[in-house]
């Protein structure tokens, strides 16, 4: 008589079933972004911060020159007032 495979079958309770392997997968990757996230958030916060306390210093935005030839970048070419969310304010 040839074996059918059921509950009683120990093999069934060796390793989880595809799907919940795949679900415990998931979820793992899932804390991991969350916590990259979260991390990224506050990075994005320390430099918003520095740009802010920075702003009212720079001799670059002060002046009403040109900017020098060692300056790559234009004031504010990298500063986008996009982020509005109180979430990503200091």
């Amino acid at each position: 008589m040839p074996h059918s495979s059921d509950s009683s079958d120990s093999s069934f309770s060796r390793s989880p079933p595809p799907g919940k392997q795949e679900s415990e997968d998931l979820e793992k990757q899932n804390a991991a972004l969350r916590k990259e996230i979260k991390q990224l958030t506050e990075e994005l916060k320390y430099f918003t911060s520095v740009l802010s306390s920075h702003e009212p210093l720079c001799s670059v935005l002060a002046s009403g020159t040109p900017s020098p030839p060692e300056v790559v970048y234009s004031a504010h070419a990298f500063h986008q007032p996009h982020i509005s969310s109180p979430r990503f304010q200091p």
